[in-house]
């Protein structure tokens, strides 16, 4: 189980910073890696690399991303690296190096996105992605109380996807021992998908239970708390400060 999970346990930086700052630099970065030219490509792949080396981050974690990102580059590959003109077939088509730069251009970046937010998930708790995303939505519940809802609902369930493949794992391990495994694909898929309905079940009894338990505490509908967060430390000025100017760069190479 603990190799399958996203989450780093370590103490680097990263691990450190608001979770404020994470989710608002992961979002702006990957927004602007969409629009900047190579120069921000590669400025970013510089510090993603920077990153890794500094926080000593295994390189095993963004292994689950090779397979996906080989078949987006062969799909980019055909899709803008093979030409053909309007009177003639596809298979009559060629190859074309403009195209071909293009669909480079656009795997570089949907590989920096991946794993920018790889990285963010390894190095941020679920707990806290979910306080870094309510801190902007806050302003909402000026203008509707079910904001409020709306935030504790994703807190809750970022908070609770660790625990749901946590338990998926012990019922995996237990048909396991159970023996007689079966050896074709088609009847291992449906060992599968009937493991989905007792962890419906284990998920909708922790959801009554914790309903019970917020309401015996005070949470009614529409009510608004709040969240702790940890204060804002020099760690926090300066890798602010950073993300800043990377964020400028980008914009200014669009």
């Amino acid at each position: 189980m603990m190799d399958q999970e996203l989450y780093w346990h370590s103490d680097s930086i990263l691990h450190r910073l608001d979770p404020r700052l994470k989710v608002g630099g992961l979002a702006i970065l990957s927004l602007l890696l969409t629009l900047t030219h190579w120069q921000g490509l590669a400025l970013t792949s510089a510090m993603l690399i920077g990153l890794v080396l500094i926080n000593h981050a295994p390189l095993k974690m963004f292994r689950g991303m090779t397979l996906v990102l080989l078949w987006l580059g062969l799909f980019y590959c055909f899709a803008a690296g093979w030409t053909w003109s309007e009177s003639a077939s596809f298979w009559q088509g060629h190859w074309s190096q403009a195209g071909l730069i293009q669909a480079m251009i656009m795997l570089w970046r949907i590989a920096l996105v991946f794993t920018l937010t790889r990285l963010f998930a390894a190095v941020t708790l679920p707990m806290e992605q979910g306080l870094g995303i309510i801190y902007f939505f806050a302003p909402l519940t000026r203008f509707s109380s079910r904001a409020a809802e709306f935030a504790l609902l994703l807190t809750m369930t970022l908070r609770f996807i660790p625990l749901l493949l946590e338990e998926g794992s012990l019922i995996w391990k237990a048909r396991l021992i159970k023996g007689n495994w079966p050896d074709s694909w088609l009847r291992r898929s449906w060992e599968i998908v009937q493991m989905i309905v007792p962890i419906i079940l284990i998920s909708l009894k922790r959801a009554e239970e914790l309903g019970e338990n917020m309401i015996a505490r005070g949470y009614g509908s529409g009510s608004v708390q709040s969240f702790l967060f940890h204060e804002r430390t020099v760690i926090d000025f300066w890798c602010g400060f950073i993300m800043a100017l990377w964020g400028l760069l980008l914009l200014i190479w669009h």
